[in-house]
């Protein structure tokens, strides 16, 4: 049963980011900003509240599993937007590492 409910859990937060990918594909970085921007203001609202009022420990679970689920799907939002901004940059030279030596000073 627990691991019924976990399977169907996972398959709706890959349902989540599937989404939130294929809406991120169509928008602008600002407009991707104003998207996380609104949903950390959400997070952050919804702790307030909860922390103001007694709220019932059943509703306070379902509202932290909603504020994961709006985090997960930020956090898939912005790997769409690093992927698009790696396609932008030139690919990087392998840089090879030299070692430096540190000599300690004596006091005077």
């Amino acid at each position: 049963m627990a691991k019924d409910r976990l399977g169907k859990g996972a398959e709706a937060a890959r349902k989540i980011e599937r989404h939130a990918e294929s809406i991120a594909s169509g928008l602008s970085k600002d407009t991707m900003t104003h998207f996380m921007n609104a949903g950390m203001n959400f997070v952050q609202a919804a702790n307030a509240a909860m922390k103001a009022r007694e709220i019932p420990e059943e509703t306070r679970l379902k509202m932290h599993k909603a504020q994961k689920e709006m985090l997960l799907a930020m956090k898939s939002a912005i790997e769409v937007v690093l992927t698009e901004i790696d396609k932008e940059m030139p690919p990087s030279e392998k840089h090879e590492l030299k070692k430096i030596e540190v000599k300690k000073r004596t006091s005077k």
